[in-house]
């Protein structure tokens, strides 16, 4: 089973060798799988999601990158993307930067090291977990995104629409 146990060149590392891709690729599979299956709840639950906007190449680099490779962040995204384009629902990208440091309540900027996980606001008194806050906040900022805008204006269209039209058909 150890390959670096096996003598370069001779049959069992072939074999240890392709016992070790099979143990790889069932562990991508596995992955792959929660991240179609946890895409399809989402879509199922909700008809915009919002994400934040990450460098997922710069954050490799970091020494989170074993952590964030290792999750396949960038491949649920781009999965998540895909069945909400051909469900014809929506995923907004959100910009990242401040989200956690920055008050859902008020607005006003509250600088913490990220070993600190509660967020506490001194202005308006806001007290909740650092992580619920920076949901709050990249919720707020994809209802203040255009093309959820022109969603809110199309789906507002529609109804006065169908208004219309059901009292011109009692007429």
């Amino acid at each position: 089973m150890y390959l670096s146990r096996r003598k370069k060149g001779s049959n069992r590392r072939k074999k240890a060798v392709k016992q070790l891709g099979r143990q790889h690729k069932k562990v991508a599979d596995k992955r792959r799988d929660f991240h179609f299956k946890t895409a399809n709840n989402l879509l199922k639950k909700y008809d915009v999601i919002a994400v934040e906007d990450l460098n997922i190449k710069g954050l490799a680099r970091t020494r989170l990158a074993k952590s964030i490779l290792d999750a396949g962040w960038s491949s649920f995204l781009s999965i998540l993307t895909n069945k909400a384009e051909n469900a014809g629902l929506c995923v907004i990208p959100v910009k990242a930067s401040g989200t956690s440091q920055d008050c859902s309540s008020c607005g006003v900027k509250v600088p913490k090291k990220l070993h600190i996980r509660w967020h506490d606001c001194p202005n308006c008194g806001c007290s909740l977990d650092r992580d619920h806050n920076a949901a709050i906040n990249i919720k707020n900022r994809a209802v203040g995104h255009s093309v959820l805008k022109a969603k809110s204006l199309l789906s507002t269209s529609r109804i006065v629409l169908e208004a219309y039209t059901y009292c011109k058909a009692e007429v």
